[in-house]
């Protein structure tokens, strides 16, 4: 069954504003602790003042997510630059902070401007803005504007300024089209599983070997026979089991939500990884069940202990 964000992210994509915007709703309720709910409804609705408050409530319950930072960072920017503008307005400039391209656009400006446009998003959730800079002084009538010479310095700059955002929009290409960049590589994360399990289940992969996790019908009252990871962004495989990715949530042993992301491996495996690294302590991936079903919900659990060291 999907989840009421997934559904919304689907609805979004494929256009149907109002629709995502129900589904979203939902989500809060279901996933108020969801970092990315926040950062998706900020992403659906055109209020300025809201998306800030969205985003912030995203960053209140996960202060690295990089979305929110950079949606936050995005509208302040953009109310430095309105103010500097004599003559123009707010809704000049108003557009949703959207994981997705759409086609409204802007009105023409009093002032001939340059409106170069950039996207930005979150690595395993993505937000996008468009970007708005003055072109400089209007050259005055009857004189002939002189092109100023940029410095070495000032091209390396835009040069990096570029390649940033020739990233971005690849990021961003990957998640509307539904493909992966090898970004383990660029930023040093540790290589997936080389072959699936030998058998069905959920297991830990721990030094190229595969460990059940046990399936419990609750919290497990005792740790004896939970597997225990040397790592902080242990791996998990689901293969071939009714675990689902897109159903599971990763709970600290305090309570608090840890965001996960998930991609396919060997044979129908998929691997999930945590998006940030852990504390020692005990972990348990949660899977509601079916309205009414017995159990309520489903558990796999695994221990962190990075002090752990083998001879």
């Amino acid at each position: 069954m999907t989840s009421s964000l997934q559904a919304g992210i689907n609805a979004a994509k494929a256009g149907r504003m109002q629709e995502a915007l129900e589904h979203l709703k939902d989500a809060i309720i279901e996933e108020p602790q969801n970092a990315d709910v926040w950062v998706w409804v900020a992403a659906i609705i055109d209020d300025t003042n809201k998306q800030a408050i969205f985003l912030e409530k995203a960053l209140e319950i996960d202060p690295h997510n990089i979305p929110a930072q950079r949606g936050l960072a995005y509208l302040e920017k953009r109310r430095r630059d309105e103010a500097s503008v004599s003559g123009e307005h707010l809704s000049d400039y108003t557009r949703p902070i959207s994981p997705f391209p759409h086609g409204v656009k802007q009105p023409a400006p009093v002032q001939p401007v340059q409106a170069p446009q950039s996207t930005i998003v979150e690595l395993g959730f993505m937000a996008q803005a468009d970007h708005k800079k003055s072109a400089g002084k209007v050259p005055e009538t009857g004189q002939q504007a002189n092109g100023s010479k940029l410095t070495a310095v000032e091209v390396g700059l835009l040069g990096i300024v570029a390649l940033v955002f020739c990233f971005i929009g690849l990021l961003a290409a990957s998640a509307l089209f539904n493909f992966d960049l090898p970004v383990g590589n660029i930023f040093g994360e540790r290589s997936a599983i080389t072959s699936a399990p030998p058998y069905a289940g959920v297991f830990l992969y721990e030094d190229n070997k595969f460990f059940d996790m046990t399936q419990h019908e609750g919290l497990p009252t005792q740790l004896s026979g939970i597997p225990t990871s040397r790592n902080e962004i242990p791996l998990v495989v689901l293969y071939e089991t009714h675990a689902d990715r897109n159903q599971m949530k990763l709970i600290f042993e305090t309570g608090a939500y840890i965001p996960i992301r998930g991609k396919a491996g060997p044979d129908g495996a998929v691997v999930i990884m945590p998006e940030q690294a852990l504390q020692p302590g005990l972990y348990c991936f949660q899977q509601l069940n079916a309205a009414g079903a017995t159990p309520d919900a489903f558990y796999w659990c695994f221990i962190v202990d990075v002090s752990i060291v083998l001879d």
